[in-house]
């Protein structure tokens, strides 16, 4: 399954057991003065999806296609998520996020 599938996926099952989770797009553009801007959450390492569980803690999940791994800065971000309180989830399936999420 595609990683781009998968994210539908796990956006559609999260919204049916009540949270919320929202695309955070992340990349770098030039500007016409030659300067570069980087957009998106906590760009670089920022999760894919991120939101609020029902319960109302942070929410960040990671997607990875079936090859896919963490990089340094992706790894970090979920690990801060995860020790303040949130629920920081890296994703190669849908299972993974049930699993976390019940």
């Amino acid at each position: 399954m595609s990683e781009a599938i998968l994210m539908r996926e796990i956006q559609v099952a999260v919204s049916e057991k009540g949270h919320r989770v929202f695309r955070n797009n992340q990349g770098v553009c030039k500007t016409e003065d030659g300067r570069y801007i980087r957009y998106g959450v906590c760009n670089p390492g920022g999760a894919d999806l991120l939101g609020w569980t029902s319960g109302g803690r942070f929410l960040a999940i990671e997607v990875k296609g079936p090859k896919g791994r963490l990089t340094k800065e992706q790894d970090a971000f979920l690990t801060a998520v995860n020790e303040a309180g949130g629920v920081g989830i890296c994703a190669k399936t849908i299972d993974d996020v049930r699993e976390r999420l019940g």
